[in-house]
């Protein structure tokens, strides 16, 4: 007869499959590690709460901004986005544009902007899809690009927004090095003329 405390042929073989079954998943796929590690693997700068930043900024990958930016922002072709944290006083181009903090400025996306209910947003808007969620606060215009022709104009139009008020356009660096120079010119022939004067007196 046998002994019912051991262990039933059914019972090992169970716990083989268990365990084999076990074995095969850790060696396998682990669907939410390989979730984590494809987030991880997108390109994407932070730019962190405790950070001011003045001047031209320029990037090839997706941002996410919590601090504060002064200037011009340009992210063609990537995705912009600004944190609850984030206080935007810029003029910004991205392909998609997520406001969830302060924007002051105008803002071109090449796809879509949205205000999201934390936002605060005075400027003008051009994309072709704008979307404002309730609750989200917005001063200025916005401008839904039909067409592709369209939105050519914008972006040539845009372009002169797109720099920084404090960085001079290379024509404009030449022609205050030009118009220092003829204002040295007059002080020039002043002094020489002092110098022809004194050694004719003498």
């Amino acid at each position: 007869m046998a002994n019912p405390l051991d262990p039933k042929p059914d019972a090992n073989l169970d716990s083989n499959s268990f365990l084999s079954g076990m074995n095969e998943r850790s060696s396998g796929e682990r669907p939410f590690a390989d979730k984590f590690d494809s987030s991880l693997a997108k390109d994407r700068s932070v730019i962190g709460k405790n950070i001011k930043f003045r001047g031209e900024l320029i990037g090839t990958e997706d941002l996410h901004i919590e601090g504060t930016i002064e200037g011009t922002v340009i992210m063609e072709g990537h995705d912009l986005s600004i944190g609850r944290e984030g206080e935007i006083n810029a003029n910004i181009h991205a392909q998609n544009i997520v406001i969830n903090g302060k924007l002051t400025g105008d803002a071109l996306a090449d796809e879509l902007i949205e205000i999201r209910n934390t936002a605060v947003v005075k400027g003008n808007l051009i994309a072709p899809r704008i979307q404002l969620d309730d609750g989200g606060k917005f001063r200025g215009s916005m401008d839904m690009v039909d067409t592709d022709d369209e939105m050519k104009a914008r972006h040539a139009e845009f372009k002169d927004k797109l720099v920084h008020p404090n960085l001079p356009p290379k024509e404009d660096v030449s022609g205050k090095h030009a118009a220092v120079k003829k204002s040295f010119a007059p002080k020039e022939n002043a002094k020489d003329q002092a110098k022809d004067a004194e050694l004719a007196d003498s």
